[in-house]
């Protein structure tokens, strides 16, 4: 057996009203009489009130906050320049960050460079940051976040709208608040489909060659929230019971993430969205299923061991009947939902997707698939969930 080493950043408090803790937070890591700090949020937080709210937290306490909220839903490394502009100018000692995943890897670029005077480019180029980042307390408000205990950021670059991915010491938060109350203004459908997200970062981290015996625990835990949280709500859209759920599960989700590695549904996922205007979200929906059925290849044991997991006691049943079980349940969930199967319900062209491939493979977390896959057996994935 391989050696096992076990050390969890950042600290991670999750809750209701786990907020609160904000002003605290911000006390402890600004570090000056009259404390500073950068907000970087989603612009859709403001019809939530959730922008408002922090600012108000703070503002309360003596804290000035800088707001940087131009982020579009299509952001790239330039708007982390924009943001980096800000950083810089304001000589903020702090970051927060809140919002989606792409929200909260902007604020792990301007973090890490403020300090560094390197730019977006440099960092993504691979250049050593040489000083330590600011500190990064992250609002994560999507019902997911695999990357949470991770040193690491993925953003796409402005350059040629290819997705990196950047491994660096002190790139990951120094804390995360995880308040289920910021996560309501999510659409009943789009909680559904962030909620699958993080059940695939789940799954596929069980089925990942990188898993361990205390990656496979987290991820085991994380799958049955996780589908709870999904069924929940289907059957009560509103519940917020349903979304705290749901956040529990994806916090097990990315510790275990961090434990071992996502894999081929998230590389494309992350790769697509970087060149075109496909959430996600919706994008994890189309892969999940097809990730499971090209695991079962080569992962059968596990796969099948998904189907007590989701939810469904049917017995002893023969490994390949039970893994094809748990792909069905998924994809009568998404039946019901009404989310896309498929890509091309996304209007998007076969022939532009060569390039989406080579991007998914070149994200170092897919050298722990399960078994080896170049970029023409990405590429007949691909095709497989066209």
């Amino acid at each position: 057996m391989a050696d096992f080493t076990f050390a969890v950043r950042p600290r991670i408090w999750l809750g209701p009203d786990s907020l609160l803790r904000l002003p605290l937070l911000v006390g402890e890591y600004a570090l000056a009489a009259s404390p500073r700090a950068l907000l970087i949020a989603d612009p859709l937080l403001h019809e939530a009130k959730a922008v408002d709210r922090v600012r108000g937290l703070l503002e309360d306490r003596g804290v000035q906050v800088l707001l940087f909220d131009e982020v579009p839903s299509r952001a790239t490394s330039r708007t982390a320049d924009d943001a980096l502009r800000l950083a810089r100018g304001s000589r903020a000692p702090l970051v927060i960050a809140m919002g989606g995943i792409k929200t909260l890897m902007i604020a792990r670029a301007v973090a890490a460079c403020a300090p560094a005077r390197l730019d977006i480019d440099a960092l993504l180029d691979g250049r050593p940051l040489g000083v330590s980042p600011l500190p990064l307390i992250e609002l994560p408000t999507s019902l997911r976040h695999g990357f949470m205990t991770d040193e690491s950021l993925a953003l796409v670059d402005g350059r040629d709208r290819r997705i990196r991915l950047v491994r660096a010491p002190g790139t990951g938060p120094a804390a995360v608040l995880i308040d289920p109350n910021l996560s309501l203004g999510l659409s009943p459908k789009m909680a559904a489909a962030c909620v699958i997200d993080g059940l695939m970062g789940a799954i596929e981290s069980y089925i990942s060659a990188r898993s361990s015996f205390m990656s496979d625990l987290l991820a085991e835990r994380a799958v049955s929230l996780l589908a709870a949280a999904l069924d929940a709500l289907i059957a009560r859209p509103d519940d917020p019971a349903a979304r705290a759920e749901a956040w529990r599960g994806a916090f097990l989700a990315a510790v275990a993430q961090g434990l071992s590695a996502p894999g081929m549904g998230s590389a494309l996922s992350l790769a697509v969205n970087a060149r075109y205007d496909v959430p996600k979200s919706s994008l994890a929906a189309i892969f999940l299923p097809y990730s499971m059925e090209a695991a079962a290849k080569s992962r059968l044991e596990k796969v099948a061991a998904l189907l007590p997991l989701l939810g469904r006691e049917e017995g002893p049943l023969p490994s390949i009947e039970a893994a094809a079980k748990a792909v069905e349940w998924l994809r009568t969930r998404l039946g019901l939902l009404k989310i896309p199967s498929r890509l091309k319900d996304f209007d998007l062209s076969l022939d532009r997707l060569v390039e989406v491939a080579r991007d998914a493979r070149e994200l170092d977390f897919m050298n722990y698939l399960p078994r080896a896959v170049s970029v023409d057996d990405v590429f007949d994935f691909v095709k497989t969930a066209y």
